[in-house]
């Protein structure tokens, strides 16, 4: 299992809606962390919830609606939400990571005051050739072919090196990293980097940080539930379990325990 799962993750649940997950090629991998698809039959329960953690991310979901262009939605909260799916319904989704949204597609995270915005009134080049390219394609390889060649263009448009912004993301995802020692090595003042970290995430370094480490403690309890909570703490780069179980409830609504109660459920039901 890799952390970049954790979005979403997945089970016999979402299976039987059709869901599955597909990782964007190297060119890409700095700003888009996977693909995913959800492709629900029409006789499906749809009565489940399932929780979408957040992660400094943003998906940009293509709706497919029959004999009409998809509808494209950019989605953006770094809140707990519970997703729900319709009979029928068919969605393929790009989920960002931190910097993406700003680097590719122009759009500032902390600019993103709705639950969703409509793409196709932000003149994106290129956008009105890809949703073509979406409807008149059938196969699931066909359209994320088309995503790709789109978003790889618009990479060759907009970014031209490595953001600073961008370079500081790999040391905020190290549990063992201190923003004050980060803050000193910057080329840039501390709060004009701060500034520009907002246009870029919609958050702030201590923010993404903690998003971070929650992560790292999901990704840890799901990949060996058995574990101590204490070596989680420790592991994630918190200062204590009890520092833990205060970011952890308030990012996922759960405490580590009941967290972790749950992955033991699933992996004995999986026995």
């Amino acid at each position: 299992m890799s952390t970049q799962e954790l979005y979403f993750q997945p089970n016999s649940s979402l299976t039987a809606l059709g869901f599955s997950q597909h990782q964007p090629s190297e060119q890409l991998k700095p700003w888009v962390q996977q693909y995913w698809t959800i492709q629900v039959p029409e006789q499906a329960d749809t009565t489940q919830p399932y929780p979408q953690y957040p992660d400094g991310g943003s998906n940009l979901t293509f709706e497919f609606l029959p004999n009409q262009l998809p509808s494209a939605y950019i989605h953006y909260s770094q809140q707990l939400n519970q997703s729900s799916f319709l009979p029928g319904q068919h969605l393929l989704s790009v989920r960002f990571l931190a910097t993406g949204t700003f680097q590719l597609l122009g759009i500032s995270p902390a600019e993103l005051t709705k639950a969703a915005l409509d793409i196709r009134l932000c003149n994106l080049v290129g956008l009105d050739w890809l949703l073509d390219q979406l409807t008149n394609s059938p196969t699931l390889p066909a359209r994320l072919t088309a995503i790709e060649c789109w978003l790889l263009h618009l990479a060759e448009q907009r970014v031209s090196n490595t953001t600073l912004v961008q370079k500081s993301l790999t040391l905020l995802k190290q549990p063992a990293t201190d923003l004050q020692h980060l803050y000193s090595q910057l080329p840039k003042s501390r709060r004009q980097f701060e500034r520009l970290f907002k246009l870029e995430t919609g958050l702030s370094p201590a923010q993404l940080q903690l998003l971070f480490k929650v992560k790292l403690a999901r990704f840890l309890i799901s990949n060996n539930p058995i574990i101590e909570l204490v070596s989680v703490a420790q592991q994630a780069g918190f200062y204590d379990q009890a520092h833990m179980h205060q970011h952890f409830v308030r990012i996922t609504g759960q405490t580590p325990g009941q967290y972790k109660k749950r992955k033991m459920s699933q992996l004995s039901n999986s026995a």
